[in-house]
């Protein structure tokens, strides 16, 4: 039976309580001290980290999406291995997509080129080509995004492969041969998109987080599942061995205005794309909403608490942090271009580009 997500939403909000609105952007500033910088080496060559896991040991996982290559670094910095390579044998990967981390320290990567999930098990500190199998796009859709549950499962959050103005976004469940386990596990409309058109016909179809209203799932260290809408600061957690959702965040929070210095960023963001498209620049103008999303995404820690990734008035975002029970505790801004990728074993793990244009991981120990 397919289970509308949409529809329980609303039962939720119906039946839980508002907190009130909240002034989220007074929150006391949580203190950060850096404490580790891991930059290019001899081992180590980087032209960008496109993805960045850290395991249940404090070794550190790093995609480079533009060398399309996966290596690992240990807590303290030290290289320790390039984890396969470029090629389609066993353990090789074309390009290197989502990755995710399973209790058991396996290391699942999701390679876009040959459509295939590749498990590495990681024994004596190092990980080694475990298994594969191949993703069925055409039964299920294109993912981008899953996540390893027990049994040697995934949830992946699935699309069609055409464009498609009613696009849905559906959470299924798969098996380690790339077997529906369980059809439409969610569903709910990804229904705010911005379409480029070329002579009539759709060319490209995108969301912007500072624009459109996307729902985000998500699953916890711990197997928790998690879902929210961006317009509104309410995330609901559904724990292991529930049935339903519950809030995990409620709280009435207004959204900020859709301002002239949001529209410059995001015409200057995509310039690339629309500067031969003036059809397009216009459809895109004429999107622009009154009013932005309140967060872009959130993360969870694996002591439970909720990081959420709020806009702010600067048209820029801060980090909100929230209780395992939902309540605001503090915010983080990270400094300069960091961008916060995990929170784990009391450290946040970002990523910047330094001044000769090459990415560097910034750690820093969150002070308690």
């Amino acid at each position: 039976m397919k289970l509308l997500l949409s529809a329980l939403l609303i039962f939720i909000i119906s039946c839980s309580q508002q907190t009130g609105e909240t002034e989220i952007f007074t929150l006391p500033p949580i203190e950060i001290e850096q404490i580790m910088q891991i930059s290019e080496s001899e081992d180590l060559l980087l032209g960008s980290i496109t993805n960045l896991l850290v395991d249940s040991e404090g070794d550190i996982v790093l995609v480079d999406g533009s060398q399309r290559t996966v290596y690992a670094v240990a807590s303290n910095g030290d290289f320790i291995q390039q984890i396969g390579g470029r090629g389609s044998g066993p353990g090789e990967y074309e390009f290197p997509g989502p990755m995710a981390l399973s209790g058991d320290n396996k290391l699942h990567l999701f390679d876009f080129s040959t459509r295939n999930m590749i498990t590495y098990a990681k024994e004596n500190g190092r990980w080694d080509y475990h298994s594969d199998f191949a993703a069925n796009f055409n039964e299920y859709g294109f993912f981008s995004l899953f996540f390893p549950v027990d049994n040697d499962e995934y949830f992946v959050v699935t699309n069609p492969m055409q464009i498609d103005s009613d696009d849905e976004s559906i959470v299924r469940k798969i098996d380690n041969s790339g077997n529906i386990v369980r059809d439409s596990v969610y569903t709910y409309p990804q229904n705010e998109r911005f379409t480029i058109t070329e002579n009539g016909m759709p060319r490209m179809s995108m969301t912007i987080p500072n624009i459109h209203r996307q729902g985000r799932f998500n699953v916890d260290f711990d197997g928790n599942q998690y879902f929210g809408w961006t317009d509104s600061l309410t995330i609901f957690r559904k724990m292991v061995n529930e049935n339903d959702f519950q809030p995990a965040i409620n709280l009435d929070i207004q959204n900020l205005p859709f301002t002239n210095a949001s529209r410059d960023s995001i015409l200057n963001r995509y310039e690339n794309i629309l500067s031969d498209n003036n059809q397009a620049r216009r459809d895109l103008i004429s999107s622009f909403p009154d009013t932005k999303p309140i967060y872009s995404d959130y993360k969870i820690d694996d002591e439970g608490r909720i990081w959420v990734q709020m806009f702010n008035d600067e048209e820029d975002t801060d980090w909100m942090i929230f209780s395992r029970d939902g309540e605001p505790q503090h915010k983080v801004t990270l400094p300069g271009s960091n961008r916060l990728r995990t929170i784990r074993h009391g450290n946040i793990y970002s990523v910047e580009t330094n001044d000769d244009g090459l990415p560097v991981v910034n750690i820093f120990a969150i002070q308690s």
